[in-house]
């Protein structure tokens, strides 16, 4: 595990977090709405790049300002290697959050979900994306994305 990243790293993660987050959820979503068909995955191969690239830019300009603030205000006063080990609780917490249920209503929205939908359906939706998300982050793009990057991108130390 990397403790602290360069920039180019980060960045890097961040593009690889977001093409395989986006890829998988997108994927399951529309699999989850319309089941295994030949229109769902048409609708998902036409929606792949935009969600992919909408990920991408929501999660330089939002997610990672609102993390960064986080990290900000609650690690103020800690020594260094707390500061580190809670930062990245934080940015690992906030991300999965923010990105979840933000990509979870791009997709709602872009689906035109949202009229024929009550608000305890919105939540259960968001529910289960978020624990799906939880764990393909967790067991799948997360690990495969650390190992990519440390070796496209290696530490500049």
């Amino acid at each position: 595990m990397v403790l602290s990243m360069s920039t180019k790293q980060r960045l890097f993660l961040t593009a690889e977090m977001c093409l395989g987050m986006g890829s998988i959820m997108s994927l399951i979503g529309k699999l989850f709405s319309m089941g295994l068909t030949q229109t769902a995955l048409k609708a998902f191969l036409v929606w792949w790049v935009p969600t992919v690239i909408f990920a991408f830019g929501y999660n330089l300009l939002v997610a990672t300002n609102v993390t960064n603030f986080l990290i900000r205000r609650y690690t103020r006063d800690l020594t260094a290697d707390e500061q580190q080990k809670r930062g990245q609780k934080i940015r690992s917490w906030t991300m999965i959050v923010v990105m979840c249920f933000s990509m979870c209503t791009w997709g709602l929205a872009t689906a035109g979900a949202f009229p024929g939908m009550s608000i305890t359906a919105v939540l259960i939706v968001w529910a289960r994306s978020f624990v799906l998300a939880y764990i393909v982050r967790g067991l799948f793009v997360k690990p495969v994305a650390m190992r990519v990057m440390l070796r496209v991108v290696p530490n500049e130390s």
